[in-house]
């Protein structure tokens, strides 16, 4: 209870002035002035909304404003030093750290000034502290805390690169996602819905364990309010179309996890609200309104289910160009979707890692694990197949992160969303950085595996051509139409060229299902086998 109690005061001191409505957005925040003699004025009031790279100027005005005298060591030749200092030395710099004010400049009022430099996105507070010196090179005689909590906040330059981010990412996602609807077995479809254990498995997972495990990580090992409340919103996201991509990759049963991100983006319309509503406040203060953003979490689900429509349809009236891109194009397809977003999201978020500190990679990386863990022990002791086992992990572990930044955007304003952001981020990378190397494991194996099958069928192969040599010189062949004759009796002519009858490479494919999903118990009618 104390813990939570803790939390909650935190949160509280952080977010001080900091609205989630658009009414409050427009409340002013003060610094906090510390009672005294001493007054420190400052223009403009805070620094809100500074963009990255350009410098500001805050005016500063020292004045005395006691009923009493002077104190005694204040001389004529007395300087009066303001010391700034920052809660956080990345998000921005200081042109200079100290301020000199002389008893002449604070009898007429005269204004100093300080450049103030934002680094990259976040908010900080500025605290200034006088120093009183009876004159020059001579140590302090009194020090005074006069200026508290001066909030600066600092956005981005240009979201141009994330706007290009997005648009890059939205148009090969649903390009990737038609190639998978041409190799989509409906049949299998309606068999995880009509005997839903894999979807059901996947639900609790996704909805239990994933938002409890989130939130338990926040409140454990993340101190910011902020950031526990942007893990805790990625946990409770329902699964995306990246995870379809990875158990293909991984060679997962893509039928169920495509089941799975449907159901889980439907359910996610009910359950996203309900964990928020009783998470949240641990995090946010009293009276904060988490906006769900219920029309992108359509749009998700449309993004989802009208290419594989398309894709469908492909396979119904266009089977060549279905098998095309089912065999030749979508698991190299979504290899490149897959690094060339990671690359680009990398380079568009570059100029924030530099808050990502160990605390959040930690949490980020326990988060994945367990995902991943929780996720395959659960489909396994539920009798569950490999390729089903891999699916559910795969679908349990990630999230999709857009419908996590379009929340803390529409509940937060910037840079307190890209601040929350940053252990969703970290999440993301943890978990990526996993799967590529899951992946590079499965290619090493897979080349392994084709080369022993290589050498094993080149093997067999010289058995059978010296076997059959062995037998074919064994028989004495001739032509019988020359009347070639040996001990009376005719001898056989040889088949030309004799090789097995082995099938054309460009029907290979008709031996094997139409399907991208391992051990398929379906095959399209049309495909003579």
């Amino acid at each position: 209870m104390r813990s939570v109690l803790l939390c909650r005061v935190v949160a509280v001191f952080l977010l001080a002035g900091l609205s989630v409505s658009k009414a409050e957005d427009q409340n002013e925040t003060i610094p906090i002035q510390d009672v005294g003699p001493w007054v420190l004025i400052t223009h403009p009031p805070k620094l809100e909304r500074i963009t990255e790279k350009i410098p500001y100027t805050i005016n500063l005005t020292l004045t005395y404003s006691g009923s009493e005298e002077l104190p005694e060591y204040v001389t004529s030749e007395a300087l009066f030093v303001v010391k700034v200092f920052t809660t956080n030395d990345l998000t921005v710099v200081l042109n200079r750290e100290e301020i000199v004010f002389t008893l002449e400049d604070v009898n007429e009022g005269n204004n100093k000034s300080i450049q103030v430099t934002g680094q990259v996105i976040g908010y900080v507070d500025l605290n200034f502290v006088l120093d009183i010196l009876p004159n020059n090179g001579s140590v302090a005689a009194d020090t005074i805390a006069i200026l508290s909590d001066y909030v600066v906040t600092v956005v981005r330059e240009s979201d141009t690169m994330d706007n290009i981010f997005t648009v890059i990412m939205i148009i090969m996602a649903v390009l990737n996602t038609i190639n998978m609807g041409c190799a989509l077995d409906m049949a299998i479809v309606k068999q995880n819905i009509l005997r839903p254990v894999g979807p059901i498995v996947g639900f609790i997972s996704q909805f239990t364990f994933m938002p409890l495990f989130a939130f338990g990580v926040a409140l454990l090992m993340i101190d910011d309010p902020l950031m526990g409340f942007g893990l805790l919103v990625i946990g409770v996201c329902p699964g995306g179309i990246a995870s379809n991509f990875w158990t293909l990759l991984l060679d997962g049963d893509v039928n169920l996890s495509i089941t799975m991100t449907f159901v889980s983006s439907i359910a996610a319309m009910g359950m996203m609200p309900l964990w928020l509503w009783l998470l949240s406040g641990y995090f946010l203060p009293e009276g904060s309104s988490v906006q769900v953003p219920f029309l992108d979490m359509a749009v998700s689900l449309i993004l989802l289910t009208f290419p594989l429509g398309i894709g469908l349809l492909i396979r119904r009236f266009k089977l060549s160009l279905a098998e095309f891109l089912t065999v030749k194009i979508i698991k190299p397809f979504s290899f490149f979707f897959i690094i060339f977003i990671f690359g680009l999201g990398f380079y568009s978020l570059s100029h924030i890692f530099i808050l990502l500190d160990w605390t959040l990679v930690a949490a980020g990386l326990a988060v994945s694990l367990a995902g991943f863990v929780f996720g395959a022990f659960f489909a396994w002791i539920t009798r569950l197949g490999r390729p089903q086992i891999i699916a559910v992990s795969l679908e349990t572990a990630m999230q999709n992160a857009n419908i996590a930044f379009v929340l803390l955007k529409t509940t937060l304003p910037t840079p307190y969303s890209d601040i929350a952001a940053l252990p969703a981020i970290a999440q993301i990378l943890m978990t990526t950085s996993i799967l590529l190397v899951c992946l590079v494991i499965v290619m090493v194996y897979r080349c392994c595996k084709k080369c022993g099958k290589k050498e094993e069928k080149t093997n067999l192969q010289v058995e059978n051509e010296e076997e059959t040599a062995k037998a074919l010189m064994l028989k004495d062949y001739t032509d019988g139409s020359n009347g070639n004759y040996r001990n009376g009796k005719q001898v056989e002519t040889p088949p030309p060229n004799y090789y097995g009858g082995q099938i054309p490479p460009e029907f290979s494919w008709a031996r094997q299902p139409s399907l991208i999903v391992p051990s398929s118990p379906t095959l399209d009618p049309r495909i003579i086998a």
